[in-house]
């Protein structure tokens, strides 16, 4: 019992001196942590709850100045010997509580607690924190909460108010729609002969997936000066040669469609990939004896493979939602200087309305916010309507 008391007094007494010596802050989460560790080994009798005292010392190395750390990693190592030989006593004295299941359990729970702490700050934190955000005003993003104007849902009306995130919107908008039109059904397309016993599937396999190795960067700068410019472009080459006039493809007209062009190119390969790993679960016997029955190749790709990858299809659906929702990069890319409105995308418009990069334009946070808040809602209700309208089919693979 003293042994047990005393392995929770010196992680406490570590959170003391941290909030003395370095006021309280984020930093002392570890050594929060490492009590509770504690109170629960205390409780359970857990060793492995112990052990991850020594993991959280660890942590404590990594926050503080020098001194302090010392003391803080030694108060914590200390703890967890306790813990350990305070446990290791307790099974000695009864071993009829030597139960696999539950040792199991613990370890389960021990290996768990850290990962999910660990999501609880670096997620959950920053999500009810972007959500406390967009219903104030607030001089810049870090600004201490003591600074911040309570404005209701003004951040919401300014921004559906802006011609510039409504086209934003607009844009997002046509490249899920047409965009996820394109790609999905290449995607399948090609999925579907991939696996139709084709020679040289695995050359054709990777060659498809190729774009998706390439860094985006890379990728998207090629397409600007390899494919689409004015001068040596590819496109202009081929266009030259049978005497046709040069197209200016980044011209402000054409601009978003060779943005889009070019990001399908890349990104039909990873929903391929998805596609076939769906395709190759279904069982050989039923195309087998679809063949018997006299069965066409494309009356067997609406009666089995199709109706068999709704589940696989929704997945790639929710993934093509929140690439969607998440689209920057192509869209920096195509307009790396200032943020022109046809390629803008609601990502695009949350950055510039955080951190702007015209002297003329205040930083408004609680906008940037709220930005982020309704594509959250966005994506969460595309999920839910996918989950309402494409039903898992109930044949057992």
């Amino acid at each position: 019992m003293i042994i047990g008391i005393v392995s929770i007094v010196l992680p406490v007494l570590a959170l003391i001196l941290q909030c003395v010596f370095a006021g309280f802050s984020i930093l002392c989460i570890p050594s929060i942590a490492t009590a509770v560790f504690a109170t629960l080994a205390f409780w359970k009798k857990g060793p492995v709850l112990a052990l991850i005292t020594v993991f959280m010392a660890f942590i404590q190395i990594c926050t503080l100045n020098i001194q302090l750390t010392a003391i803080l990693g030694l108060l914590s190592a200390v703890a967890s010997v306790f813990l350990m030989i305070d446990c290791e006593k307790f099974r000695e004295a009864h071993p009829e509580l030597e139960d696999p299941k539950a040792a199991t359990k613990q370890m389960i729970i021990g290996f768990m607690l850290p990962c999910i702490i660990t999501l609880l700050v670096m997620y959950a934190y920053p999500v009810v924190r972007t959500f406390l955000m967009s219903f104030f005003d607030m001089p810049n993003i870090t600004a201490s909460v003591s600074t911040w104007d309570f404005v209701g849902l003004g951040k919401y009306q300014k921004i559906f108010t802006s011609a510039t995130f409504l086209r934003s919107l607009q844009n997002m908008l046509t490249i899920w729609i047409l965009g996820g039109v394109i790609t999905l059904a290449l995607a399948l397309l090609f999925a579907i002969i991939l696996t139709s016993g084709i020679r040289f599937k695995k050359f054709f396999r990777a060659a498809i997936y190729m774009p998706n190795v390439i860094s985006a960067v890379a990728l998207a700068t090629m397409w600007i000066q390899y494919i689409f410019n004015q001068q040596y472009g590819m496109l202009n080459s081929i266009i030259a040669f049978f005497n046709g006039t040069p197209i200016n493809w980044l011209a402000t007209d054409m601009k978003f469609w060779a943005m889009l062009g070019s990001f399908i190119f890349g990104a039909v390969g990873y929903y391929m990939l998805i596609f076939i790993s769906g395709i190759e679960k279904i069982p050989a016997d039923l195309y087998e004896a679809a063949t018997i029955d006299g069965a066409s190749k494309i009356q067997q790709a609406f009666k089995i493979t199709f109706p068999l990858l709704k589940g696989v299809t929704k997945t790639n659906l929710t993934f093509w939602t929140i690439n969607t929702a998440t689209f920057y990069l192509w869209s920096k890319m195509f307009s790396p200087v200032d943020t022109e409105a046809s390629v803008i995308v609601p990502v695009m418009y949350l950055y510039d309305t955080a951190f702007p990069s015209r002297g003329s334009s205040a930083a408004d946070p609680g906008a940037a916010a709220a930005v982020g808040i309704v594509l959250a809602v966005i994506i969460l209700a595309v999920y839910l309507v996918m989950n309402k309208v494409i039903k898992d089919d109930d044949i057992e693979l």
